[in-house]
């Protein structure tokens, strides 16, 4: 059979590990789920079963930028604790699908960079693609709301 060796077969849990939890912001039910697969890392963050921005961050790094594979925490301050709620700067986000307004795409790709910081901040050596896909009001770009969705993705990873 010839191409049979072109390429490598991943085994992998199914079904896949996937996680819930929904709670009450700015009075409207939000909803996030996390399911891990062999490849990528899906995360969903609705409210009222809206979902129509999809964002994904590569969290492998080119190993040939020196720059950036030397100190994957450059920027952030040591001796602030509060630093560590600052995205990684390698982290990139790209609008996939949707994000036709420009408030919720800066939204979309601010939130995904976050969560993304904060899957490789717990496994450094966490090297799938995580991917986003939301459907939030764009009042949740306020300081308070944004950090409460961050809060509810990161029960869920």
């Amino acid at each position: 059979m010839a191409g049979s060796a072109d390429y490598t077969v991943t085994p992998s849990r199914f079904p896949a590990t996937t996680k819930t939890a929904s709670t009450s912001i700015k009075g409207t039910e939000t909803t996030a789920t996390t399911v891990y697969f062999a490849d990528k890392i899906l995360i969903t963050v609705t409210q009222n079963g809206r979902l129509a921005h999809w964002v994904h961050v590569p969290l492998d790094i080119a190993p040939t930028d020196a720059s950036l594979t030397s100190n994957p925490y450059l920027g952030r301050d040591e001796d602030d604790p509060s630093s560590d709620l600052l995205p990684m700067h390698h982290l990139t986000a790209t609008t996939v699908l949707g994000g036709g307004m420009q408030e919720v795409d800066v939204l979309g790709q601010t939130l995904a960079t976050q969560i993304a910081s904060a899957v490789k901040t717990s496994n450094s050596r966490e090297m799938r693609t995580v991917v986003l896909g939301s459907g939030l009001d764009k009042s949740m770009s306020g300081r308070e709301e944004f950090s409460e969705v961050v809060g509810l993705v990161l029960e869920v990873l």
